[in-house]
């Protein structure tokens, strides 16, 4: 068996390992989105309760009730806060698997551009020989 061939299997399973890491980046990638879409959902719903507290302050409203409105936006902002750190770790965790990723593939890449030069080689080393038997047919011929 040509060694570009066995060569093939290794590039193979080159390709298998970069696609879990592009699937793995996708998986990063969506659970990023999540993660963005619900500090947006936090910040529209601290808006909304500023908004009430703005409007109930305009109609005359009690200092205990603005207290707990008040302490509820407050929990939002923290919220907030935690949120940015989680989607914080998520683009680091984005960077690692991206990283990952581009390793593999340049590997996959270098794999098969091995290939290719070996197949290449190999198909000289062939005709080397077909024109040596065909040489060697055309000197006997001539004896």
């Amino acid at each position: 068996m040509k060694r570009s061939v066995r060569l093939g299997i290794v590039e193979k399973l080159a390709k298998q390992r970069e696609d879990q890491a592009a699937q793995a980046l996708a998986q990063v990638r969506a659970q990023l989105d999540v993660e963005n879409n619900r500090l947006l959902e936090l910040g529209q719903y601290r808006e909304e309760y500023l908004g009430y507290l703005d409007q109930q302050g305009a109609l005359g409203i009690s200092m205990q009730q603005w207290r707990r409105t008040q302490g509820f936006i407050d929990q939002l902002a923290d919220l907030a806060q935690r949120q940015q750190i989680t989607i914080d770790g998520w683009h680091a965790r984005e960077q690692q698997v991206l990283d990952k990723w581009q390793l593999l593939y340049q590997r996959r890449k270098n794999i098969g551009q091995y290939i290719d030069k070996l197949s290449i080689e190999e198909v000289l080393v062939e005709d080397k020989k077909e024109q040596k038997v065909i040489d060697e047919l055309i000197s006997q011929r001539f004896r």
